[in-house]
């Protein structure tokens, strides 16, 4: 009889370590996913991807890291490393960007159950050699919300994507009714100073609505172009918000700049960085939104202390209690 009751304790474990469901992408291509995730690697698109896992405390099994040197002194790495401290001493599964090229060789020595990946073409090439994969993408309106949603189905945390979801729009909702009755909105510009490029768009634009401001780029379709001195006087915005420090000294220095509306009112700004660069595809992205509405319009937001509310953003979702110092490093004060 204990032999019995042995044999069927360890079936119903089998079958618990095995079980398997079938959800949507954000691709809506159906995957099966094990019910236990234990090993993950994000391929392409890394340091993005990296910070939605960070969001539901998955650095643990995230299998993947970074070798290259030249990757390894970049700020937004170092800053990952805060939150997986064995980012430097796990294998590279990709090329090192723009391309993001999947590693084959590396890959086919890192156990994991699936890979997270940003388009249909890297999950295409993984699948053909027999990886499973989930494409996750910063594509089309509520992109953050969206894969904060996915996340949570894919490792059956849907009541952490709900509390993100329920923090996203408290903040939206609070900005909202304090910018609302603003007659003169500040206008904005995300800009790298050093070669006149406008790095994304989109979610520039789209950051500068929601933090009740206006993106001079609000007619620019295309993501990272350049635009030459005669363009940047036309936008001229109210505040420019730049790349890095180094940036900010550029545009408060260089006297070709010296005539920008930003520039005169000594309203220069670099963009903050923790997981990820906040202007970018990461969770992180509704402090920038909050971040922005404090810095155009202070008189409106004089209660919301931001290394605080930093502090708490990277507890709460991230698992992850920061240090003061950090926190000054990431919002560059």
């Amino acid at each position: 009889m204990k032999t019995i009751k042995l044999f069927f304790i360890f079936t119903l474990l089998s079958l618990n370590l095995f079980a398997q469901r079938t959800i949507l992408d954000m691709e809506n291509r159906e995957i099966t996913v094990p019910d236990n995730i234990s090993g993950i690697v994000s391929v392409g698109g890394t340091p993005a991807i990296n910070s939605f896992l960070f969001a539901f405390k998955k650095a643990g099994i995230i299998q993947n890291g970074v070798k290259d040197e030249n990757l390894r002194k970049m700020p937004f790495w170092k800053h990952q490393e805060w939150f997986m401290p064995k980012l430097f001493s796990l294998p590279q599964v990709s090329s090192n960007p723009p391309s993001w090229n999947p590693e084959f060789e590396k890959l086919a020595l890192t156990k994991f159950d699936i890979a997270i990946v940003n388009d249909s073409l890297a999950s295409s090439l993984l699948e053909r050699r027999g990886y499973k994969t989930a494409i996750i993408n910063w594509q089309g309106k509520d992109n953050i919300k969206r894969s904060m949603n996915f996340l949570g189905e894919l490792f059956n945390m849907q009541e952490n994507a709900k509390n993100y979801s329920n923090y996203y729009d408290y903040i939206i909702n609070l900005i909202d009714e304090r910018t609302s009755s603003i007659k003169e909105k500040k206008s904005a510009l995300y800009i790298r100073m050093n070669n006149l490029s406008l790095p994304m768009v989109t979610t520039a634009n789209t950051i500068f609505r929601k933090a009740g401001g206006i993106p001079t780029t609000a007619n620019i379709n295309q993501e990272h172009v350049s635009i030459d001195m005669e363009k940047f006087f036309v936008l001229n915005p109210d505040f420019l918000f730049v790349w890095g420090e180094d940036d900010v000294k550029l545009a408060l220095s260089n006297p070709k700049f010296k005539d920008l509306k930003a520039v005169q009112n000594n309203q220069v700004y670099s963009i903050p960085m923790g997981a990820h660069f906040w202007t970018h595809y990461t969770p992180e992205q509704i402090l920038c939104i909050l971040w922005v509405s404090k810095k155009m319009y202070p008189e409106l937001f004089k209660d919301i202390d931001m290394e605080k509310e930093t502090s708490s953003f990277y507890e709460k979702f991230m698992g992850t209690k920061l240090s003061s110092e950090q926190i000054k490093q990431i919002l560059n004060i």
